[in-house]
């Protein structure tokens, strides 16, 4: 699936798929998420991300999203996944905390419901 990569600041016969280097890379304290117009361009940012020197965690979460999990610290990377989501015709949708914008849709989501139920309440006393 993944070629194997030689970590040279462990044991030098340790060999380690990517997507295990990919998780002792990334702090996993923050994301970059990107939504894409086709699945083209996601796949071109994908191979762009797999092309990087440090390769940050990252996950297709649908046909059109991207989440790329890294280190809070390290800017340099951050910038590089946003350029790298832009340049492939991405929309960077979120770049902050892990789990952030989660919670955001989970709140707009029981916002919505909350004030479905008063319409239909509402509706029900009128009858």
């Amino acid at each position: 699936m993944h070629e194997p990569r030689r970590l040279s600041f462990l044991s030098s016969n340790l060999f380690l798929s990517r997507v295990c280097l990919a998780g002792l890379m990334a702090g996993g304290n923050w994301e970059v998420r990107g939504l894409f117009g086709n699945e083209y361009a996601l796949e071109r940012a994908v191979d762009e991300i797999k092309r990087m020197s440090k390769v940050p965690e990252f996950k297709v979460i649908d046909r059109r999203n991207l989440e790329v999990v890294l280190s809070k610290d390290d800017a340099e990377t951050k910038k590089l996944v946003r350029n790298i989501i832009t340049i492939a015709h991405g929309f960077v949708e979120s770049d902050a905390p892990l789990g952030t914008l989660d919670r955001k849709k989970a709140e707009v989501k029981a916002k919505k419901r909350k004030a479905e139920e008063a319409k239909r309440l509402r509706e029900m006393k009128r009858r």
